[in-house]
């Protein structure tokens, strides 16, 4: 039986993508955090609130994204699978 060679990508392409989304997500939190700061000092509440609307809405999905990715990398999601 011979070994398969060691491959060069430990990380397929659909891994990746939601590594990626999920650091942009959780850069976009941090922006957001202070685009609520900044609208609060300039008095608009309107606007801090719907910042903070932004925030949980990515923070959400950031939680989705991170179930999906655990599914990927444990091969249950992805790799040719299909939903049953």
């Amino acid at each position: 039986m011979q070994e398969k060679p060691a491959d060069p990508h430990p990380l397929s392409d659909l891994a990746y993508d939601w590594i990626t989304l999920m650091q942009n997500k959780a850069q976009a939190l941090l922006a957001y955090d202070q685009y609520i700061k900044d609208a609060e000092a300039a008095g608009s509440p309107e606007c801090a609130a719907f910042f903070r609307k932004v925030h949980d809405s990515d923070k959400a999905q950031l939680a989705e994204a991170k179930q999906h990715l655990v599914a990927v990398l444990q091969g249950t999601m992805g790799a040719g699978k299909r939903p049953a």
